[in-house]
């Protein structure tokens, strides 16, 4: 179908020299101590060693208040959902996540790229994958925005599946149980090497070993109320942050308006950091993620010098 470049993805790898990255939209706070610690504990034992217990599903389920189901990553999670689903189609309002058109073309099926309002574009057996927030462009819909919007899809003939990989970063409540979600945990986690991701709901056949050890384990052991504390901790942070680098960066480029704790700035990305270019999405623009204030001055430096 010629998507290679749809592909693309923020980030670096272990193998790389550690640098300023600010295409990686992983929690600017880092993981949760209690999360690091109880890794290197695991480690200590060996859990490794040994088969997975699923435990972590029973964190997620307290931390969530719905069922969880545990997956190797929000792309093993999405994939089932997808099996379960199945899709004629998969309509993606886009600009969006360009792995949900990837998995399209596992499964053989035909993806429709549409902006989220032109819900005319949808035929009966279609099945939509919203990110709220949306992923580059930050926007958040309420919870009863996105039930409503399920009606409208639900009266096409279609069904919505909703990823929530980014809603821990807004004070906003999850779609599950009366939609079916997928979530990523890695980057409110700060651990995107973990593969951790989860469907929000109970899967009627899932695989049997679906999480490594050292993420089931670590997570199980910090626990809940670890989470939720991290969470808020990260909320207060970009309480304060979010506007400070909103006034520097509004004196010299234009940008989306956005509800989590990256940005899509309009114009050429500026050289010697590095960002997420965003062409392959139809935007002229590149995608930039908070981390420190220090670092974000070196950021805004880059951003502001570049015009």
């Amino acid at each position: 179908m010629g998507y290679p470049q749809v592909f693309l993805h923020g980030g670096s790898t272990w193998a790389e020299e550690a640098s300023l990255d600010f295409s990686d939209n992983s929690n600017p706070l880092g993981p949760p101590p209690q999360v690091e610690e109880a890794l290197s504990h695991a480690a200590e034992l060996g859990v490794y060693r040994r088969f997975p217990a699923h435990l972590a599903e029973e964190t997620l389920r307290e931390y969530e208040g719905v069922e969880v189901t545990v997956f190797n990553g929000a792309t093993e999670a999405l994939l089932y959902a997808l099996l379960d689903l199945k899709p004629r189609r998969i309509a993606v309002p886009w600009p969006s996540y360009g792995d949900y058109l990837r998995i399209a073309q596992l499964l053989g099926v035909e993806t429709v790229r549409f902006p989220p309002w032109r819900l005319e574009v949808l035929k009966p057996g279609d099945v939509v994958v919203l990110a709220n927030p949306n992923n580059p462009l930050g926007y958040h819909w309420p919870r009863d925005v996105v039930l409503d919007y399920a009606d409208q899809v639900r009266r096409r003939g279609a069904r919505l599946l909703v990823d929530e990989s980014f809603l821990d970063f807004v004070r906003g409540e999850t779609a599950a149980p009366d939609l079916p979600v997928v979530k990523s945990y890695g980057k409110f986690l700060a651990a995107p090497g973990l593969r951790l991701g989860a469907l929000l709901y109970r899967h009627k056949a899932p695989p049997p070993w679906r999480i490594n050890s050292l993420a089931d384990y670590a997570v199980y052991t910090a626990g809940a109320a670890a989470l939720r504390r991290h969470r808020e901790k990260t909320l207060q942070y970009l309480d304060l942050e979010k506007p400070r680098f909103e006034a520097a960066i509004r004196k010299c480029v234009a940008y989306v308006p956005s509800a989590v704790h990256f940005y899509t700035v309009i114009g050429p990305p500026p050289p010697r950091v590095k960002t997420r270019p965003l062409g392959d999405k139809g935007v002229q623009g590149f995608r930039v993620s908070l981390k420190s204030p220090a670092a974000n001055d070196v950021l805004i430096n880059a951003i502001c010098r570049n015009i």
